[in-house]
């Protein structure tokens, strides 16, 4: 006896069909809401911010590189903090620019991903710079005739070098969690940019462990650096 084909049967097969063959995904791309207001007035205030640090971190690299006595540790460090904010504002406020003064406010899903990878790592980048800073100006203050022995120009090269590799960790635990999450469906981003726990939220599964994790990941990166910056700084106050 000859049975009518079940529509919805037909549709719920090809929709697993898809997800197995995308990765447990059917969302090709995001929307970048952004934020509410002035959208030409916010973009044209974005725009002087962002060639402002371009320019005044370029400033720095360049005397860096043509003035040779600044060459030093202290100055090393701050070599890498300009190369660090120069790369964090071309990650993210390019894009920010681009959704407000011309309403691009589609991105593709993995070039998302990488947007979000990026600002995660080169914020984590800049904490740990941080942290080296602190120690250079410890070692520097309680350690003044010792100082040049301590941390020469190839100690502060091994830090850097150390940190802006070890920086990709924490960002990419949290990214290998996003990943194993299904998009099936929503893809409006309530953000101006790529962030890890608003992609997280469009998840058409419970991303609430993924979230912990993030976070939990995110506050040691932020905390660790602190508490020694802290413990340094009062060490020095009392001494």
């Amino acid at each position: 006896m000859y049975q009518k084909p079940d529509i919805v049967s037909f549709v719920n097969r090809c929709s697993l069909y898809a997800l197995y063959v995308t990765g447990n995904r059917v969302v090709t791309e995001f929307v970048i809401v952004g934020f509410p207001g002035y959208y030409s007035l916010m973009a044209a205030f974005l725009l002087c911010i962002y060639i402002a640090v371009i320019t005044g971190n370029s400033l720095i690299v360049v005397l860096f590189v043509i003035e040779l006595s600044l060459q030093k540790p202290m100055y090393i460090i701050m070599l890498s903090l300009s190369l660090s904010d120069i790369c964090f504002c071309t990650v993210a406020l390019p894009k920010v620019i681009s959704r407000y003064w011309f309403n691009d406010d589609y991105i593709g899903f993995y070039v998302c991903l990488f947007q979000r990878q990026l600002i995660h790592y080169f914020g984590t980048l800049n904490s740990l710079i941080m942290m080296i800073m602190v120690l250079d100006r410890y070692l520097a203050i309680c350690y003044p005739l010792r100082y040049p022995v301590l941390m020469t120009n190839c100690t502060m090269r091994l830090l850097i070098g150390f940190s802006w590799v070890t920086a990709m960790i924490a960002p990419t635990i949290s990214l290998m969690q996003t990943v194993k999450l299904p998009f099936c469906g929503p893809n409006m981003i309530t953000h101006c940019f790529c962030d890890g726990t608003y992609i997280n939220q469009l998840a058409c599964a419970d991303a609430t462990l993924t979230n912990l994790n993030a976070y939990a990941v995110a506050m040691f990166v932020l905390l660790i650096p602190f508490a020694y910056h802290y413990s340094k700084m009062k060490y020095i106050t009392l001494f």
